[in-house]
């Protein structure tokens, strides 16, 4: 258990009890300490839930409790921590609706709820957390779409998605988020095309949009993603040819293609990233004995060729 006894010692400023095997419940004193600016309890065996009181800290930076056992509903009143900068609930037993007064939190950089079973849409006020770096929502049971107010988070580097539930159209508002550096939204429910304003995200050097239902063909837009090292898109129902402006991509280490609809041969713009460039993985599904598809030499080119499936979709 946590001793109580910690919250006595009035003047602390920082409490980290992390990786000690810790059970129980976290004390509600804690939350009335004066000057606690980081609490840190993560990779414990923590159960229970975030106590209302949470929301006296105040002068709280970094509320880290990933790795624990905690469950049951979070509550709106983690919103009235102002000076949060870092909120870390990953990998616990949470569940259902993310509260909509979490967008308060202007100062907040890093925000990490992965790996929980929270439920129901992605609040359109968390655009309004316009200091956020890094928003880490993969493996949880969302639905809906990305709010379109998520173009106002100019500052956030980090993106994923991944496993969260969440889906739709990828909104085109995107394109504001001019400081994206890695995106990963495979295994998730996103349709439509894939929009050509991703290719204005200058910074982005990881593109992960992989067992998805994305249809149409790969912009050529996307050439101007000049530091890319890594693009998965596959297991999509992409079609057409791939552009010749993806051989731009001099950073390129891994093309993952496969199990889509392309057609014709690969760009020799693109194979020269084999012979020349840092290209070391070009997964795709290839056409064999003259079956109509995507044409691709190996291993000049692609280094792995999948089978044709007859029809995947």
């Amino acid at each position: 258990l946590i001793p109580t006894e910690i919250t006595r010692v009035v003047g602390l400023a920082a409490i980290s009890l992390t990786r000690n095997h810790l059970t129980g419940t976290i004390p509600t004193h804690f939350f009335s300490m004066p000057r606690l600016q980081e609490l840190r309890l993560y990779s414990n065996r923590l159960t229970g839930r975030i106590p209302t009181e949470v929301g006296l800290a105040s002068k709280l930076e970094s509320l880290r409790l990933e790795t624990n056992f905690m469950f049951g509903s979070v509550v709106s009143e983690v919103g009235n921590l102002t000076a949060l900068t870092d909120l870390n609930l990953g990998f616990n037993l949470f569940r259902n609706h993310l509260p909509a007064a979490w967008g308060n939190m202007k100062k907040l950089k890093y925000l990490t709820l992965a790996g929980n079973s929270f439920s129901g849409p992605l609040p359109s006020e968390f655009g309004r957390m316009d200091s956020l770096e890094t928003l880490r929502l993969q493996d949880n049971l969302m639905r809906g779409a990305v709010p379109s107010q998520f173009g106002l988070l100019w500052n956030l580097r980090d993106f994923r998605l991944s496993g969260s539930g969440l889906g739709g159209f990828i909104p085109t508002e995107i394109a504001l988020m001019t400081s994206l550096e890695r995106i990963d939204f495979g295994f998730s429910n996103f349709q439509g095309p894939l929009i050509s304003e991703i290719g204005k995200l200058s910074n982005l050097f990881f593109l992960a949009l992989n067992d998805n239902k994305l249809t149409g063909n790969i912009p050529s837009e996307l050439g101007q993603l000049w530091n890319l090292t890594r693009f998965q898109v596959q297991d999509n129902q992409f079609t057409g040819t791939l552009p010749d402006a993806l051989g731009k991509w001099a950073n390129l280490e891994t093309m993952a293609i496969n199990g889509n609809r392309f057609t014709g041969a690969a760009p020799l713009s693109i194979c020269d990233l084999r012979q020349n460039g840092k290209l070391s993985r070009f997964i795709a599904t290839c056409a064999r004995n003259g079956q109509p598809g995507f044409v691709c030499e190996k291993p000049a080119c692609c280094t792995s060729c999948k089978k044709v499936v007859d029809d995947p979709f």
